[in-house]
């Protein structure tokens, strides 16, 4: 049995596949308007909303198996395609930060969102802290709330394997994309090719231990009721990625060399308004800017929630250790980490091991201090 029809009709929902457009600014020289298509799922009535950075390649259907989880959990969930990726115009590779930047509080704004938390997944967390730093008034005052999910390192903190094995990623593409690691982690040389999505691990040989986390959440307990579709079939999960897959060559790719170029340090990780390095630099400039920023008064601590994998090709487990020394304690921020048991790179977020189904059920927090506030975000009209 197939089932291609009802995967199709699942991610072709609004829900998944809206634009915003970006008005010109002068300011910063760019005259035309800019294209960005976006997802938007899970309970879009909740005040509980994540503004979501994915990993290379991952574009914004990717993360749609994680829509049933997180509407049962009543949180909402922005991803946008980054430029030149699924319908977002293109722009030059140094100007992707400040473009994004530009962005989020005029999508947020579009959308009447007052306040969101960040997540990210792999190398999606330069994006997220950019935005961290940029935009720290923009987390909830009363739960300002940080989620990564295998944060990417610097280049010099990565196995010198991933990094051969990345090389080819910076040259342009043509008809096909060059061989890639990671969700991020797939060779994709054809349209009839599909990939691995970065939520659902394959169904099997997956351990049954796996499958079922302590808190009662697991990929096979994720449905679509109004199309009926779940994902307990490994039927429904390859057609879900060959869809996606097929999705992804009829779009814009070009982007995803240039988020390559970013990734590997190629092109500047920062705007020119907040210059930052590396993550060892960066902790101490988002330490400063959470005590000096007026805008923080009545803001309390900053929680930041780090998972990383058990096993993990494409940080390896030196890189999130440094990454977790990088975080010195300080009274700006409560940080801590953990090593999901039985995970790779890839598979982080399947709801089966457990650790976005935390990471939901605190952003569930979040929407009943939304509530206390008597603030209430308003639909964009379907």
């Amino acid at each position: 049995m197939t089932y291609y029809t009802e995967v199709r009709q699942y991610l072709s929902q609004p829900r998944f596949n809206r634009t915003y457009i970006l008005p010109p600014n002068p300011e910063t020289g760019r005259i035309k308007p800019h294209r960005f298509s976006y997802s938007d799922f899970g309970d879009r009535s909740s005040n509980a909303v994540v503004l979501f950075c994915g990993g290379l390649m991952a574009t914004r259907l990717c993360y749609s198996p994680l829509d049933q989880l997180a509407n049962t959990l009543n949180v909402r969930i922005i991803h946008v395609d980054r430029p030149g990726i699924g319908g977002s115009s293109t722009v030059k590779p140094e100007k992707r930060v400040q473009l994004w930047l530009e962005m989020v509080p005029e999508l947020l704004k579009y959308l009447n969102i007052p306040y969101v938390s960040l997540a990210s997944h792999s190398g999606g967390s330069i994006y997220l802290l950019n935005t961290l730093l940029a935009y720290p008034h923009l987390l909830h005052p009363n739960l300002p709330y940080v989620c990564l999910f295998a944060p990417w390192q610097a280049t010099s903190q990565l196995p010198a394997s991933v990094i051969g094995q990345w090389a080819p990623i910076t040259k342009a593409y043509n008809t096909s994309i060059a061989p890639l690691l990671g969700s991020s982690n797939s060779h994709l040389n054809s349209r009839d090719s599909s990939y691995p999505l970065p939520i659902l691990a394959a169904l099997t040989p997956t351990p049954s231990s796996l499958k079922v986390s302590a808190t009662g959440f697991s990929s096979t307990g994720i449905c679509n009721t109004k199309l009926n579709l779940t994902l307990d079939d490994d039927a429904v999960i390859e057609e879900m990625r060959r869809c996606i897959t097929n999705v992804m060559f009829s779009e814009s790719m070009g982007g995803m060399s240039a988020d390559a170029q970013l990734f590997l340090g190629k092109v500047p990780w920062c705007s020119p308004g907040m210059v930052w390095s590396d993550i060892d630099h960066f902790v101490p400039l988002l330490s400063r800017i959470l005590k000096e920023d007026d805008r923080l008064q009545n803001h309390v601590t900053l929680r930041i929630d780090v998972f990383h994998a058990e096993h993990d090709n494409m940080v390896g487990r030196k890189g999130a250790q440094w990454f977790d020394n990088c975080w010195s304690k300080h009274p700006s921020y409560q940080y801590s980490s953990e090593i999901i048991a039985g995970t790779d790179h890839d598979y982080l977020l399947d709801p089966a091991f457990g650790a976005s189904v935390t990471w939901l059920q605190r952003e569930d927090v979040v929407d009943s201090a939304n509530a206390c506030l008597g603030q209430e975000t308003v639909e964009e009209t379907s």
